[in-house]
């Protein structure tokens, strides 16, 4: 009886955090109709770069908008994945954030502190 109750536990466990992480994908198959949008995207910038360095990429289309004032509008299609990048004409240099689905309103963080401990190892090769 204990087993039981232990092996439901752990399987609704497992059930809620595959279903948080995996929330926008089981969006695009049970609403398969996305609508376009001009999403108009804030940016957090806790970085010592002038907001203008970046631009909000749409990761499906590959179109961007910069940054004005700390804001940008793009025209995308709803859920989408957007994340921040340095603007394209700063080759030299590297930044991705963490891609997001796409909202009419939504705000994007960049930061460019220290890199936690094991954000660097390279785990497969």
């Amino acid at each position: 009886m204990a087993a039981k109750l232990i092996g439901a536990l752990i399987t609704t466990a497992v059930v809620a955090v595959g279903s948080y992480h995996f929330w926008y994908e089981l969006g695009d198959m049970v609403w398969p109709s996305r609508d376009v949008i001009v999403a108009e995207i804030t940016l957090d910038n806790r970085c010592d770069f002038r907001d203008y360095v970046f631009v909000v990429r749409d990761l499906n289309t590959g179109k961007y908008a910069t940054f004005h004032g700390g804001r940008a509008k793009l025209r995308t299609v709803e859920r989408n994945r957007v994340a921040v990048e340095f603007a394209p004409k700063y080759r030299d240099v590297d930044y991705h954030s963490v891609a997001r689905p796409v909202r009419k309103n939504m705000t994007m963080i960049t930061n460019c502190g220290r890199p936690r401990p094991f954000s660097n190892v390279s785990w497969f090769g």
